[in-house]
């Protein structure tokens, strides 16, 4: 069975383990779980406030999960995942720019978890990384939605 608080513990911690995501100044908060999201009020943009942004919130369980017998004592598991990048900015090409160098640095940390040598620690790789990115205007701000999908592939013996 997949354990999905270790998956999303395990790509918080490689996260926050890289010079540039782990620093406060570039990405103020990652969490690993995905917040309501509502437009009804100014203080949320996935629910976060404007002082937690950027933010990075990671859902290890966003699609369906895929299971296969490989060897007689062992189950590999593919889990869709997601990391959903947050942030705000009043002039709309400064905070585009700001956003696309986090989404860039995020997208460099999965690909690099995709070999033996840089995995996330718990027996898992990353695999398939893609982004979709939306942006939108409330009130005198812009802000900037990216959901980057990727699959976790998880070997457990039994």
């Amino acid at each position: 069975m997949t354990d999905y608080a270790r998956i999303g513990d395990a790509v918080r911690t490689t996260l926050l383990a890289d010079s540039w995501l782990g620093n406060p100044a570039n990405v103020k908060t990652v969490e690993t779980h995905k917040r309501g999201f509502s437009l009804q009020d100014d203080k949320d943009a996935l629910a976060f406030s404007h002082d937690e942004l950027p933010a990075i919130a990671i859902v290890p369980n966003a699609g369906p999960k895929q299971s296969d017998q490989t060897a007689t004592n062992e189950i590999r598991s593919v889990a869709r995942s997601q990391a959903a990048v947050v942030s705000y900015h009043r002039d709309a090409r400064t905070g585009l720019n700001n956003h696309l160098q986090i989404v860039a640095n995020l997208e460099r940390v999965l690909e690099r978890q995709k070999t033996s040598q840089d995995d996330l620690g718990i027996d898992a790789f990353v695999a398939e990384v893609s982004t979709e990115q939306e942006q939108f205007k409330k009130g005198e701000y812009y802000y900037f939605l990216s959901r980057t999908d990727f699959n976790v592939e998880v070997t457990s013996a039994f």
